[in-house]
């Protein structure tokens, strides 16, 4: 029963981390309108299994690698940065030419593997996910937790991720939706970039 109540409150406490507003969810929105669905599908997938890796390290002993090489928080926050920093940079100068130009079909969908490697480097190189697990889900499954109640929270953050990520994906790319992106392109691009750089920018201070 304990377990049991471990497990609820790392789903709910998930969940919400999932859905609160960083770099993961809004690339899956941003392809799911930009490219289509089957795309955003896979991104969501990367992250899925970029989380289970996360929580996969976690419970083998995080906080203790990071003690050991305190470099390699650091290291990884920087690589973060420069990652975020890149995809805002790459957004902003996305469909540069003239509005009338801009807003008439969706881009074309990018290689399965391609889309798939980007979701699983975003959450990789992602501080918040860094953040997240070496932190709340360290404590959420403690240090003596059997092997079973281990190996249960990998696979509830991997399905966890999988649902949220893809219940976006599937409604950020329907076709109302995608119309009203098509029809403000620019200006959804270019805050997204923002975005995406006040997050980079703020790793790097």
């Amino acid at each position: 029963m304990h377990d049991v109540l471990i497990l609820l409150s790392l789903f709910v406490i998930d969940s919400l981390a999932i859905v609160s507003p960083g770099p993961n969810i809004l690339l899956v929105v941003h392809a799911a309108a930009e490219q289509d669905r089957r795309g955003a599908l896979l991104i969501a997938l990367g992250l899925a299994a970029a989380g289970a890796l996360w929580a996969l390290i976690a419970v083998s002993g995080l906080t203790t690698i990071f003690e050991v090489l305190p470099s390699l928080q650091t290291a990884i926050r920087i690589a973060g940065a420069a990652y975020l920093l890149y995809i805002a940079v790459r957004l902003w100068r996305s469909h540069s030419g003239p509005p009338s130009e801009v807003a008439t079909a969706p881009a074309p969908p990018r290689p399965a593997r391609k889309a798939l490697l980007q979701g699983l480097l975003t959450s990789l190189l992602n501080p918040k996910s860094l953040a997240y697990f070496a932190s709340i889900f360290v404590l959420l499954v403690p240090a003596d937790a059997s092997p079973s109640l281990r190996i249960a929270a990998v696979v509830l953050v991997f399905v966890d991720a999988l649902l949220w990520y893809g219940l976006a994906a599937w409604l950020f790319s329907t076709p109302r939706v995608i119309r009203g992106y098509l029809a403000l392109r620019r200006p959804i691009d270019r805050a997204c970039a923002t975005l995406m750089a006040a997050f980079g920018v703020k790793l790097m201070l």
